[in-house]
């Protein structure tokens, strides 16, 4: 159900889609916004992201394998070798997911927070096993990255300005990405798409 309130830095009328959302980002002044119980906290000012060509947009409706969502909101993650986008996406069910973007490739991922405790960021080895509750993740890469900005509605996000640190693999044929922040660990869950099975029809 939307939820409408005023953006507190330039009085701006927002409207939340989502009931999951937890940061957005005012479209007229770019001020990032928590969005909690009893209203909203101003966190800073979010880059105005640089756009390059992706098949999703803000505001875009689409299918991905039969199941209608829309796009709800952005974050852009930059580290040593570029950066990677993530989609926030509300499936037709209200279901809240999210699509990695890294280099053309598309992945649709789920996110919760991990509870079972991991060794130490600088104690992973690439190439080792990582313990994930009852499963094995096999490390394929690991790094820091920051994010530089973002626009609409996310939830489960480090806000803009944060540096965090990533981990991702493999577990039982699915891809893992494990982000570290001062908040915790983010254990995003997904499988890669192929290109025919993310239809977008447009804003």
């Amino acid at each position: 159900m939307a939820k409408s309130l005023n953006c507190p830095n330039c009085g701006g009328p927002i409207e939340v889609q989502s009931a999951y959302t937890t940061l957005v980002v005012c479209p007229y002044c770019g001020a990032s916004l928590y969005i909690h119980d009893t209203g909203v906290d101003l966190t800073g000012k979010t880059a105005k992201l640089a756009q390059y060509p992706s098949r999703l947009a803000l505001g875009a409706h689409g299918q991905i394998r039969g199941r209608g969502f829309r796009v709800l909101g952005r974050v852009r993650y930059q580290y040593e070798d570029g950066f990677w986008d993530e989609w926030n996406l509300q499936f037709d069910d209200n279901r809240i997911g999210w699509v990695e973007e890294d280099e053309g490739e598309f992945t649709l991922t789920y996110k919760r927070k991990l509870t079972s405790p991991i060794p130490p960021f600088d104690q992973v080895q690439v190439g080792s096993f990582l313990p994930l509750g009852n499963d094995r993740m096999f490390v394929s890469e690991k790094g820091q990255a920051n994010v530089v900005g973002a626009e609409g509605e996310l939830s489960q996000s480090s806000p803009p300005g944060r540096p965090i640190h990533y981990i991702d693999g493999n577990a039982n044929g699915q891809a893992i990405r494990l982000i570290l922040d001062a908040s915790g660990i983010t254990l995003h869950q997904g499988e890669p798409l192929e290109f025919n099975e993310l239809v977008v029809s447009g804003q």
